[in-house]
């Protein structure tokens, strides 16, 4: 996948998560694919449209989703747990520092109601969150059961939806 379909699959899967995704950022990514070449009819369109015209930014990028076959969740719940499995994804990887991950974790965590699944997870977090150097408990303990945690939900069921 080029960088820029990857751009607008990603753009794709943040909106339908519910995420403030502006006009701007989808005539941006619409240029940049225009300018890597790839090839949607809508494409040209999205590029130049004004962002201020927040309507005709979001039909044509509906477009271009469409045109390029971009594959999205099913719904809003599938698509935050989707990027919620990024996010402990890009954690347990170090591909982002503990605490930049733990924030979008926990927006995650929030939007999808605070799931029984994510319990342990969320006290570990919370007790990371809170730590203070007169803790007992270190903080390389609790940045490790954060670790171990998020391992823990990515090699279960997907989503870990308990019911």
């Amino acid at each position: 996948m080029s960088s820029a379909r990857g751009a607008l699959a990603a753009l794709a899967v943040d909106r339908l998560a519910g995420l403030d995704i502006t006009a701007a950022e989808l005539v941006e990514a619409g240029a940049r694919a225009v300018s890597e070449g790839l090839d949607a009819p809508s494409l040209p369109e999205l590029a130049a449209l004004d962002h201020r015209n927040h309507q005709a930014v979001s039909d044509a990028f509906s477009h271009v989703v469409e045109e390029l076959g971009i594959e999205l969740p099913a719904d809003a719940t599938a698509a935050q747990w989707q990027l919620l499995g990024e996010h402990l994804g890009e954690m347990v990887r170090g591909d982002v520092p503990l605490a930049e991950a733990a924030k979008g974790v926990k927006a995650f965590d929030g939007r999808l109601g605070h799931p029984a699944a994510l319990a342990e997870l969320r006290q570990w977090l919370a007790m990371l969150a809170t730590w203070i150097p007169t803790d007992v408990t270190p903080v390389s303990y609790c940045e490790q059961q954060v670790l171990q945690q998020a391992r823990a939900v990515l090699a279960g069921p997907w989503p870990p939806v308990t019911r």
